[in-house]
């Protein structure tokens, strides 16, 4: 499997053939993170939930401008919220992906939305808005800073489900500079709990 990082919570994964975007948000498409041109093809969009940074109408618009036979898969609410901006391409299912129900973590003043904990090729565990999960596969997508958790949090949850690999999503918000000196404390931390934590920039491959 490889995994490479378009910012944020956006993840390009490639296993067995397949190529998948997942959670392709506004910051991704705001900073120009994702170039589609340099993608050979595509076999499915897989979203976790319908907040923004994950699910940015006018980025996956342009994603099914470019593989117009591309299907989405999602929870219910999030299809809904697609189908009002004017995005009806979705997917019942898709071979080696399963979607679980994890509840998004409280906002403050917020809507929280319907969230997915996602499973992908028995190698790769993305869940979303959530820390409300108690196993992951071997490679864990951490998101490791929010406005509704703390990095605290997020890296004892890994500890807890005891993945083989870490990589930190949902991290637009820090500083380049604040990022590096989080990623290596918790690269140092799950050190000690034998868990191996990579820190993938945006546009960084992870392969394994």
């Amino acid at each position: 499997m490889k995994i490479t990082k378009h910012i944020h919570s956006c993840l390009l994964v490639e296993d067995a053939g397949k190529r998948i975007l997942v959670d392709p948000g506004n910051y991704t498409f705001e900073e120009g993170a994702l170039d589609l041109g340099k993608i050979d093809g595509l076999d499915l969009i897989l979203i976790t939930h319908e907040h923004l940074d994950h699910a940015y109408p006018p980025l996956i618009k342009k994603v099914l401008e470019r593989f117009p036979d591309v299907k989405i898969l999602a929870n219910l609410s999030t299809k809904n919220f697609l189908t009002k901006e004017g995005i009806g391409s979705f997917a019942n299912n898709f071979d080696g992906i399963t979607l679980a129900d994890a509840p998004h973590e409280f906002l403050l003043g917020g809507r929280t939305a319907e969230n997915s904990l996602l499973n992908i090729f028995g190698k790769l565990t993305h869940p979303g808005d959530s820390l409300k999960f108690n196993a992951s596969l071997p490679i864990l997508a951490l998101p490791i800073q929010a406005p509704w958790g703390s990095m605290v949090a997020s890296v004892e949850k890994a500890a807890l489900v005891k993945p083989k690999f870490v990589i930190p999503i949902h991290d637009w918000h820090w500083k380049d500079s604040a990022r590096k000196k989080m990623y290596d404390m918790a690269k140092n931390y799950l050190a000690e709990k034998g868990i191996e934590f990579r820190s993938l920039e945006t546009g960084e491959e992870f392969e394994v």
